[in-house]
């Protein structure tokens, strides 16, 4: 009895996994950012690494930062915390609506609020923008907290060890982030992904680092995987990727 409830578990994940990846379209993208962590989940499930570290996670969540040598700063619970992470922050898009400057929501009895909350709530636009499955990827949470909204740069003047054996460098003095070379890539297409599907301003100095990152860092097979496997969710691909 065993074994054949074993055949059959395995059978409905393989239906499962057939099921999420069939053909879709833009009626079918997630509607916000809690059902695009859904979605990415699953697209991640036999990819169960984190972005900008390389560490894995396991089905519940949790991170091994042993797995990528990551440093905790000083959040230990946060840093064993998967999250999901924009590459492009939400604030580069977010912060020009009335919704993210002004309390624009409110409920009754209640203060009135805005920002991320209060535009969820009052543009659809801005919901599909954060859901868009092309700019999520895995993440330590304690990192997404220091990464914050910070543009993405070359700084070779920080230290690469701050962090640990994860190649990050961050510095909060001139709000700037360079990935490890393994993912230079990625970001850059993700950017240029953003700014073209959103109209999304990028300064010509950004537009000339990602373009320069993009050809020195062309797409392997797992970005390449996960481009197909989002397009299938989502119903559009990410051209900067098929392009190559």
């Amino acid at each position: 009895m065993k074994k054949k409830w074993m055949i059959q578990a395995g059978m409905l994940g393989v239906f499962l996994a057939a099921s999420l990846f069939q053909p879709s379209t833009a009626a079918d993208a997630p509607r916000h950012f809690t059902e695009a962590k859904k979605y990415a989940k699953q697209i991640f499930s036999d990819r169960q690494t984190t972005f900008y570290c390389g560490c894995h996670y396991d089905k519940h969540n949790k991170v091994n930062l042993k797995s990528c040598g990551y440093h905790i700063q000083k959040n230990k619970r946060r840093a064993t915390r998967l999250e999901w992470e924009h590459i492009v922050p939400v604030s580069l898009w977010g912060k020009d609506l009335e919704c993210w400057k002004k309390a624009v929501c409110c409920q009754e009895k209640k203060a009135c609020y805005k920002g991320r909350a209060c535009c969820r709530k009052k543009d659809p636009h801005f919901a599909a923008m954060e859901a868009d499955l092309h700019n999520i990827v895995p993440e330590i949470g304690e990192l997404n907290q220091y990464r914050s909204n910070y543009r993405f740069g070359m700084l070779p003047e920080i230290s690469k060890d701050r962090f640990g054996q994860c190649e990050i460098k961050i510095d909060p003095e001139t709000r700037r982030v360079e990935p490890r070379d393994a993912v230079k890539g990625t970001v850059a297409r993700a950017y240029l992904y953003m700014a073209d599907q959103y109209a999304i301003a990028l300064s010509s100095s950004q537009k000339q680092l990602y373009s320069s990152w993009d050809k020195q860092y062309p797409p392997e097979a797992w970005e390449i995987e996960w481009d197909k496997r989002v397009a299938h969710v989502q119903g559009n691909h990410n051209r900067f990727i098929t392009q190559h």
